[in-house]
């Protein structure tokens, strides 16, 4: 099992929002220890250092530093004095971001899969947040990429994406974005990619943090970062302040420790707590005078398309935020709701499989994306555009779907029959723009599960839905 990076991303997202990466007090050696001994990073395109100058959200595009060298720590942005005026988050609407974390150890050069996965949705009217974790085996189609590479683990999106340079406006971590947006449903903003070195450096600085585990957990199989063999790590139930190691191992480990499900609850359950120690300690105003030498002691671990005043103005928003909401996509079991099964693939290899309605479902009361239950019928707000295609080649079938779509509201704008020779066995929903009420409405009135709904990119013009009516329902149009 390789190292789950996780906490770094808690710190330079969450942390710096609100303390704007504050090292605090222990801050001038921990800047010392990282100036004498640089952490060596791959070549282009890894990380660097941010530009210092500010992008409207609407516009923004990767900073020119993620695609050059690694900027030196003395050519880092200024830090604003300290007392000054601290960067104020102006945009009212939905900030969400996506939080990488690589799989990188000393010496390693990339591309890398990203091992942690957390969606991170900011409301600035409601001062609100929510996280999602993403487990890395969720089966999923990467956006653009042809077979073998896609489908693929959603974990594979960052190293295809920087392995091929595709997208070439930001490479890996913005393929990650768009395979992410499709899975969920939602548009993701910015993103945060960041490897493990960084998390030393702010847990040092800040302080030990405080973890509650509510059980015990042991594992004699914990794989050690620096000499890639096995130890015991432990942690009895109860509160405690662990350091930097500690925390990381507290991270880590999933072996007898609920796996993956069980280690996602513990990123957040950190997240939390290094906010909380975080804004302890003054928060953005007491810190803001130090932040530029803090990021500049981080920059060479970061890639992301997030400018230094933008992390300062969200430090600043982020004090204000009352609530934080959380979830991570869970495994359905029998009595439970979950948002994933198990499948496996012709190789043997286990995977999770997506349960579309349901991870809607989640994502709409978690982020609160959807366009919320409208009056009437649920499909007369989206007024979905609705392409009929026949799927099982049997005649008339998409006529009689089309009239009988239309006689329940729906807008079907066009028919078709599938050009191949080979019939579809069961029906399938392709949902283009993110209209998902439509969709799972749709689904239940075809008498469908969640599992026949799937996010698909490169619309046909005029399109938000594409219905393929299988062999399924043949008999029943």
């Amino acid at each position: 099992m390789r190292f789950s990076p996780l906490f770094v991303l808690i710190i330079v997202i969450l942390a710096a929002f609100v303390t704007a990466l504050a090292a605090l007090g222990a801050y001038i050696g921990v800047r010392q220890i990282v100036l004498q001994s640089p952490i060596e990073l791959p070549p282009p395109p890894q990380f660097g250092a941010p530009t210092a100058t500010p992008v409207p959200l609407q516009e923004s595009t990767p900073t020119a530093a993620l695609q050059a060298q690694p900027t030196a720590v003395d050519s880092a942005p200024e830090s604003p004095a300290e007392g000054s005026a601290i960067p104020v988050w102006t945009d009212p609407k939905r900030l969400t971001i996506l939080l990488l974390g690589v799989d990188q150890r000393p010496n390693e050069t990339g591309p890398f899969r990203t091992d942690t996965i957390i969606v991170l949705s900011l409301d600035p009217i409601r001062k609100s947040a929510a996280m999602l974790s993403i487990p890395r085996d969720v089966w999923v189609k990467i956006p653009d990429i042809s077979p073998p590479l896609s489908p693929n683990r959603i974990n594979a999106a960052n190293f295809i994406g920087d392995q091929l340079n595709y997208p070439p406006d930001g490479g890996g971590p913005k393929l990650a974005v768009r395979t992410v947006e499709a899975l969920l449903g939602i548009p993701i903003h910015r993103y945060v990619l960041i490897n493990f070195e960084a998390f030393r450096t702010v847990i040092d600085a800040l302080g030990e943090v405080t973890v509650c585990p509510t059980e015990r957990i042991f594992d004699d199989q914990y794989p050690d970062y620096e000499t890639y063999g096995v130890i015991t790590v432990e942690f009895q139930p109860g509160c405690q302040a662990l350091d930097s190691t500690r925390l990381l191992q507290y991270a880590r480990v999933r072996h007898n420790a609920g796996d993956d499900f069980g280690r996602a609850l513990r990123q957040q359950e950190v997240i939390r707590a290094v906010r909380e120690r975080a804004l302890s300690l003054g928060g953005v105003a007491a810190l803001i005078g130090k932040a530029g030498a803090i990021w500049n002691s981080l920059a060479e671990n970061i890639r992301t398309d997030l400018t230094f005043e933008e992390i300062l103005a969200l430090a600043n928003l982020a004090q204000e935020i009352t609530d934080i909401k959380s979830a991570v996509l869970t495994i359905r079991r029998e009595g439970e709701g979950g948002q994933l099964l198990y499948s496996t693939l012709p190789s043997g290899e286990q995977v999770l499989s997506p349960i579309a309605e349901e991870v809607f479902a989640l994502v709409v009361r978690l982020f609160d994306s959807g366009t919320g239950a409208p009056s009437g019928s649920p499909i007369a707000a989206e007024n979905a555009r609705l392409y009929v295609e026949n799927g099982a080649l049997v005649d008339g079938l998409a006529a009689r779907t089309r009239d009988r779509l239309i006689n329940e509201g729906f807008n079907v704008v066009e028919i078709g029959t599938l050009k191949s020779d080979f019939p579809y066995p069961k029906t399938e929903i392709h949902v283009y723009t993110g209209k998902m009420e439509t969709a799972r409405y749709l689904a239940q009135v075809l008498g469908l599960d969640g599992t026949a709904i799937r996010i698909e990119t490169d619309a046909p013009v005029g399109i938000d839905i594409k219905l393929i009516v299988g062999q399924d329902l043949a008999g029943g149009n």
